[in-house]
């Protein structure tokens, strides 16, 4: 699971954190994502839920929950077949989507505050948490999938979705700007390139 781990991230400690992160959670402005369907944008909430259920329950820090959020994109994406291909210009439009849908939640927090007291990095415990929360998203999403309640694509939507609502936090919880939050986005682009490999290197060996 090491997509897009924050290394960098602002801690609550260091950080200016932002008064907005008060109002609590609320949805995404309009042109936030473009849900085909009903069933699309259901799927996505629920989604959302189970995250956030994780987030408080086990207290998930925002830093592992971008963690397993990169993942399970990466996971998605793995199934593409445009992926197959040429990795880069794929994993930069998938990147370009995901400033899109983090821009588009400027105005109001999507996610409810993350804890402040957050693990270490890399500890077998921070570890642990950020695979019981991917574990959960990809459960979640391969059932939708298998019966056939959204579709590939729609499923790529609501993964980018999911990650840009963690991305919008470091704004609203942590006070960075825009241009930081999307330097941070653009260095997803090598790990998430190695593991979409990964992903591909498991299918070709029937895992």
């Amino acid at each position: 699971m090491a997509v897009g781990g924050p290394s960098g991230a602002r801690t609550p400690h260091d950080s200016t954190p932002s008064s907005s992160h008060e109002r609590g959670t609320a949805g995404p402005e309009k042109g936030a994502m473009a849900f085909l369907d009903d069933t699309e944008a259901t799927t996505y909430t629920m989604l959302k839920q189970v995250l956030q259920n994780h987030c408080t329950t086990q207290t998930l820090c925002l830093p592992h929950t971008l963690v397993a959020c990169g993942a399970l994109v990466a996971l998605v994406c793995a199934q593409l077949d445009e992926t197959h291909g040429a990795l880069e210009p794929v994993v930069a439009h998938t990147l370009a989507d995901l400033k899109r849908y983090t821009r588009a939640r400027r105005t109001a927090p999507p996610l409810a505050p993350f804890p402040v007291e957050c693990l270490a990095h890399h500890t077998p415990a921070h570890l642990a948490q950020s695979e019981a929360v991917f574990q959960a998203l990809a459960q979640f999403l391969h059932d939708s999938l298998a019966a056939e309640r959204v579709t590939l694509a729609g499923a790529v939507r609501i993964v980018l979705s999911l990650l840009a609502d963690v991305c919008a936090m470091l704004t609203h919880q942590y006070a960075h700007t825009t241009a930081e939050v999307e330097a941070r986005v653009d260095r997803l682009s090598s790990p998430l390139q190695s593991q979409i490999t990964a992903y591909h290197r498991q299918q070709d060996q029937g895992g």
